[in-house]
């Protein structure tokens, strides 16, 4: 099965500000074309997953945080942030809540 990726405007901005370059990107799509339920769900979101993305040529910890979410029916992945560990270790009450109100949006068309 193929699936359709979409990315927000924040999921591609963070994804330059870390310096993942696009064959990064085609690597991530393919990995979550094959697991696309590989992420751990974040409590508080809808459903919506963070992927810890290990980075050849960063280091142990040099990897990506990869947030978000697979609406399996419609065989569609939603990128929707990203950030190193170093930036952040994990999601705030209030970023969670905004991911929530995101995937409602999307869940009724309206995203």
């Amino acid at each position: 099965m193929e699936r359709e990726f979409v990315f927000t405007n924040e999921f591609l901005k963070r994804w330059q500000v870390i310096g993942l370059t696009e064959e990064h990107l085609r690597e991530l799509e393919t990995f979550l074309c094959k697991n696309p339920l590989s992420g751990d769900i974040i409590v508080g979101t809808g459903g919506v997953r963070k992927l810890r993305w290990q980075i050849k040529g960063y280091g142990k910890s040099g990897g990506a945080r990869i947030i978000y979410i697979d609406f399996t029916s419609i065989e569609r992945i939603y990128m929707l942030t990203a950030y190193t560990k170093q930036e952040q270790s994990d999601l705030t009450m209030e970023q969670r809540k905004v991911l929530y109100n995101l995937v409602k949006k999307l869940e009724s068309g309206k995203g």
